[in-house]
């Protein structure tokens, strides 16, 4: 049901505010969902740090490609596995 003059009839004239793009999409670090990559970029300073300094870049960096992959194909991908993580599993026998 659209009306010509407002959005939609259940719409109340006068109390529509714009929502910036910005505050609907989450936050991505180099393309990464920021908690992520603060994870991947710990994990890799720490084996760095070890005196792995080869094997830390390389973790970096692939732990890095894998987030930006994950990323384009859900931007929320880090907050699901958060609850996925937290329902136990029923279904198992």
């Amino acid at each position: 049901m659209r009306d010509p003059i407002h959005r939609d009839v259940r719409d109340v004239p006068g109390y529509l505010a714009p929502v910036r793009q910005a505050l609907t999409q989450p936050i991505l670090m180099g393309g990464a969902p920021r908690p992520y990559a603060i994870l991947n970029g710990t994990l890799a300073a720490v084996i760095a740090f070890a005196g792995l300094a080869v094997a830390g870049i390389i973790v970096g960096i692939a732990g890095h490609i894998v987030g930006v992959f994950l990323a384009r194909r859900d931007p929320d991908v880090i907050d699901v596995l958060k609850r996925a993580m937290r329902i136990p599993n029923r279904l198992e026998n």
